[in-house]
């Protein structure tokens, strides 16, 4: 229907009624005038054409008065509103135009300000005529809720006698309704009625308007009752209907309301608990007050059990478990926990519940999330309802929202803090910048920055960082970057030339977002000065061993091939006693030229390595050493690494060699099982994984090296040995060194020498 009013205009004279249309249209948006001069064609559109708000129609038409067309309309539609606009006015034509039941009344006049209160007149008659209808739905809509009440009638005379009594007022009044036929209703229920009705019918016979009264009746006390009284010149007509059910379910609706909405006032007073045992207090208190139970506690999960935080004030000390396993299927805490239903037990005695005092008859379980259970008592059976249990389950909800806030909101304040922490004490230089355009503005520094850029926080903060840490001439390069942060783009180890206060160096730049949305981020500056001075001098050294190694390889190698040459040669056709010695110097001399060049090339920077198998590696560079007698036996556990191969089976051919060379006859244990030579007076070496970090050992049960030479073992030249060269320990120096690994010498657990490589990157076996 909307707030459109469609009105119907009857007037023989079509200038009048047209005027009028007009006049209603502009008086209101929501009147929408429809015009008709011929009252039968006026009654065949109220016919017809459902849809007609209202009819206004005027009193002198030739067809029929205004009256007539009053009769002939209510015929149709009894109830559709109907205004007599008439141009002759007497007192007469208004009181049989009321008693006929025109919804009103207004009598035309000169000027335009009638059409305003015509029009006040009609809204106001459809609004009535509709608030009615929707009043009569509403009341049709309850009637179907309550089909169990029934409606009573009886009829009276104007001397209060019963006319009429149908069978239900009979059923009611408990007689039968022929028998109250003439009785004056005042004396046949001079006591059972009460005061409320018999005033209810008076003000109906006075004002000759309906009344409606509803009270509790004395016949029947506990019953409520529906009185409608509708008055007539000779007598009352009365409908009344048991309203008790309806009372107390309206009774019971706003006590519900009144429950919810203190409920939702609980969410509200949470926001300011500050800790879990505020929540678990502030639900016990809302139990009582709110929903008013008596014995409830409230427990929270905690590893495997559930510890009540909380019970009402009247719950005796053993009148609930302090601790419940969550696993235990005889408590209705633990198996709602686990279950995450809710539980109305009517009667715990006739369950497999195991209560906590056996006065105990009826429980309400409810879980509150994954953080606990609130559970209700009562030492009466059939305690707790569906209302009971889904208000319960409101709490409870408002109660795990809130314990959820104050965790994240305590698990925020530890992150905040170990951020804080971790921001203060991490060592690398961090600056907290946020992107304005091109630039970065600094919002906060650490001190590691402060130490190694020389400003502190207070002269650069609300600056752009690359204004301190960056030339002039390479602006461009920082709002580059600038650029690629504000795009959202990470920044992961770009190698810097960044200014500090004192002087330039080499940084690797990492940045990241704040991680709160904006365009606030995280720069950190790596120093990795040392580093790339370490790389230049390693650059420089492999150009020096480069420039060695082809010297020794051309102007040593050539003479000395020579020199061999001729020795073989003269060795042919002569024999002399200095030849022997003669011959040695050569061969040593050729063995120093071989471990130069070893030297030279296993001293140069690993540009490209593999993972490789530590016992492949050692299995196949024991082949390949002079092992003599030796043995060598693994650790339990290999290890992958990344290398090298052909340089890291040097290594470890150094390491055997050098073993068997070092090593004397001196007592040594039983070989292991797994040794892959085997000897009984032999040296053994033993190779593995180390124990702790990421690296490995090779280690001999051999004499071992004394503490005071262990810093020189690794020196070019440095031999114990009559034939050695003093070079093997500084080639494994030398590929460690190149790999980026760390070389330290200890004991071995059999007294031997033990060589211990850490910084080794660690590869998964397969």
């Amino acid at each position: 229907m909307g707030n459109a009013i469609r009105v119907l205009l009857v007037d023989d004279d079509d200038a009048v009624a047209d005027l009028t249309a007009t006049y209603l249209r502009r008086a209101s948006d929501h009147l929408e005038s429809v015009v008709e001069t011929s009252p039968a064609d006026a009654l065949d559109r109220v016919t017809d054409e459902p849809g007609v708000d209202c009819v206004v129609s005027d009193y002198e038409m030739p067809e029929m008065n205004g009256l007539e067309f009053l009769s002939a309309v209510r015929e149709v539609d009894s109830d559709v509103p109907f205004v007599l606009f008439t141009g002759r006015g007497s007192e007469e034509i208004a009181s049989e135009a009321i008693s006929a039941g025109v919804t009103d009344y207004l009598q035309k006049e000169t000027g335009t300000q009638q059409y305003e209160v015509l029009a006040n007149r009609v809204e106001n008659a459809v609004s009535q005529y509709r608030a009615e209808q929707e009043a009569e739905q509403a009341d049709e809509q309850i009637r179907r809720i309550f089909e169990r009440i029934t409606d009573a009638f009886f009829a009276l005379d104007d001397q209060w006698q019963f006319r009429y009594v149908n069978e239900r007022a009979g059923d009611f009044f408990d007689q039968d309704p022929d028998n109250l036929l003439g009785e004056d209703i005042r004396e046949a229920f001079s006591v059972e009625m009460s005061d409320q009705f018999y005033e209810a019918y008076e003000t109906a016979f006075e004002t000759q308007e309906p009344v409606t009264v509803e009270a509790e009746s004395v016949l029947r006390p506990g019953s409520w009752l529906e009185m409608r009284v509708y008055p007539a010149e000779d007598g009352l007509s009365v409908y009344f209907r048991n309203i008790t059910e309806r009372k107390h379910t309206q009774r019971e609706l706003r006590d519900t309301k009144r429950k919810i909405e203190s409920l939702h006032d609980v969410a509200a007073n949470a926001v300011a608990c500050e800790s879990e045992q505020d929540i678990f207090d502030l639900a016990i208190e809302s139990a009582e007050e709110i929903l008013a139970f008596d014995l409830c506690t409230v427990d929270a999960a905690e590893d495997d059990v559930l510890v009540t935080k909380a019970v009402s004030n009247v719950v005796a000390t053993d009148g609930y478990y302090e601790e419940t396993p969550i696993d235990a299927d005889d408590k209705l805490a633990a198996t709602t926990f686990r279950e995450g239903e809710s539980s109305v037990i009517d009667d715990l005695h006739a369950s497999n519940a195991d209560p906590a005092e056996t006065a105990y008859r009826a429980a309400l379980t409810v879980p509150i999330g994954d953080y606990g259970i609130f559970q209700a008592v009562s030492k009466e059976s059939d305690a707790f309802d569906d209302d009971d249990r889904e208000l319960a389950e409101l709490l409870a909800a408002h109660i795990a929202e809130a314990l959820a806030r104050v965790r994240t909101e305590t698990e925020l304040r530890a992150e905040r803090d170990r951020f804080a922490s971790l921001f203060e004490n991490v060592p690398n230089a961090v600056v907290r910048y946020e992107i304005d355009g091109r630039d970065a503005v600094t919002n906060s520094v650490n001190p590691a920055f402060e130490q190694v850029f020389g400003w502190s926080a207070d002269e650069i903060v609300g600056d752009p960082v690359d204004d301190y840490i960056l030339p002039d001439d390479r602006q461009t390069e920082g709002e580059g970057l600038n650029d690629r942060v504000a795009r959202g783009r990470r920044i992961e180890g770009a190698e810097v030339h960044r200014e500090t206060r004192d002087d330039s160096r080499d940084f690797l730049l990492h940045t990241a977002p704040a991680g709160n949305g904006g365009t606030e981020a995280f720069a950190i500056y790596v120093d990795i000065t040392a580093q790339k001075e370490h790389e230049r001098k390693l650059a420089r050294q492999n150009e020096r061993l480069e420039e060695f190694a082809s010297v020794v390889s051309h102007d040593l190698r050539n003479p000395l091939n020579v020199a061999l040459g001729r020795f073989e040669l003269l060795a042919d056709e002569y024999d002399s006693e200095h030849l022997g010695p003669v011959g040695r110097s050569l061969d040593r001399m050729d063995a120093l030229v071989e471990d130069l060049l070893a030297l030279a090339k296993q001293g140069q920077v690993v540009d490209e390595t593999e993972p490789v198998s530590l016992s492949a590696a050692a299995e196949t560079a024991w082949q390949t050493a002079d092992t003599r007698e030796a043995s060598l036996q693994f650790a339990a556990d290999d290890l992958v690494v990344e290398a090298d191969e052909p340089r890291f089976r040097e290594l470890l051919e150094n390491l055997f060699r050098n073993a068997v060379e070092h090593s004397s006859t001196s007592p040594r244990s039983d070989a292991r099982e797994d040794s892959v030579d085997h000897g009984d007076d032999a040296v053994r070496v033993e190779i593995g994984p180390l124990a702790y970090g990421e690296g490995f050992y090779v280690a001999d049960d051999g004499p071992g090296i004394p503490p005071d030479q262990r810093e020189d073992v690794f020196e070019h030249g440095h031999t114990t040995a009559e034939d050695g060269t003093g070079l093997g320990l500084a080639i494994v120096s030398s590929i460690a060194d190149a790999h980026g690994w760390a070389v330290d010498v200890a004991d071995s657990d059999d007294g031997g020498a033990r060589f211990e490589f850490s910084r080794v990157t660690v590869r998964e076996e397969n």
